[in-house]
């Protein structure tokens, strides 16, 4: 079931870890572990309203892949390292990743108007290690013609072993592009009603921050807590649809890895 819940978490509030502490490292500016094996894991995600009148703030999540040297594979995404290794300071991958469907049913404010689908995105990664840091840039284009436009992310992670448990604070900013702003905020004039204006944005920024945590509990387990804020600029938040510019998630759960 698409809900909106996970939309919350997957755009405006996704976050990614750069580390190389214990079994925790990165690919495509994605927190892994346990390189070279499989994973398989789930739990629970709530966030704030994204859009005025949301009925659901918490849903269930499964997720489960490989994570390899070179290349991962889970749910939401595919990514390939074409470009430098992990002792090197630059390496440059591509990738596939999914953006949410959005069910209107889920939100008074959306009434009458059409689900937002699924869509993919082909994209670009430069990964850059400063010291303990590393600064990760993304471009991605949808190629599903859903949203028919590209976004753009610039992130800083600085992992921090704490004893066994790795621990990555991350800051950036994420780019939505004019036609993904309105596919997932606008309101054409068809759409307009007493209590629902319509509305046309241009490009919003997310400024984002944040942190995402593994603590192992033995060989093959790991508990996984992450948390983002996000504060979306006017263009993006002043829609009649949208809650509130102040956008958060957290998330809480376990991977079995084999």
């Amino acid at each position: 079931m698409k809900t909106i819940s996970l939309a919350i978490s997957a755009i405006l509030l996704s976050h990614a870890a750069m580390a190389d502490t214990g079994n925790t490292y990165i690919r495509n500016g994605n927190v892994y572990t346990h390189e070279g094996h499989g994973v398989i894991g789930g739990g629970v995600i709530t966030g704030s309203k994204m859009y005025k009148g949301q009925k659901h703030q918490t849903s269930a999540y499964l997720n489960g892949g490989y994570h390899g040297v070179d290349f991962n594979a889970d749910l939401s995404s595919i990514n390939y390292r074409f470009l430098g290794t992990n002792e090197d300071l630059f390496n440059m991958s591509v990738f596939v990743v999914t953006n949410p469907g959005v069910d209107t049913d889920d939100a008074t404010v959306l009434k009458g108007m059409k689900d937002r689908d699924i869509s993919a995105d082909l994209g670009l990664n430069a990964d850059v290690h400063l010291g303990q840091g590393t600064l990760s840039g993304k471009f991605q284009q949808d190629v599903t013609g859903v949203y028919k436009s590209f976004q753009a992310d610039l992130t800083y992670y600085h992992p921090i072993a704490l004893g066994s448990v790795d621990f990555v604070p991350y800051a950036g900013v994420h780019y939505y592009s004019e036609k993904f702003v309105n596919y997932y905020a606008g309101v054409s004039a068809a759409d307009a009603t007493a209590d629902r204006a319509a509305y046309k944005a241009d490009g919003a920024f997310a400024y984002k921050v944040g942190y995402a945590m593994v603590i192992p509990v033995s060989e093959h387990v790991d508990i996984t807590q992450s948390t983002g804020y996000s504060y979306i600029t006017s263009d993006f938040a002043d829609s009649p649809l949208i809650d509130t510019q102040n956008q958060w998630a957290t998330s809480l759960g376990v991977n079995y890895t084999f």
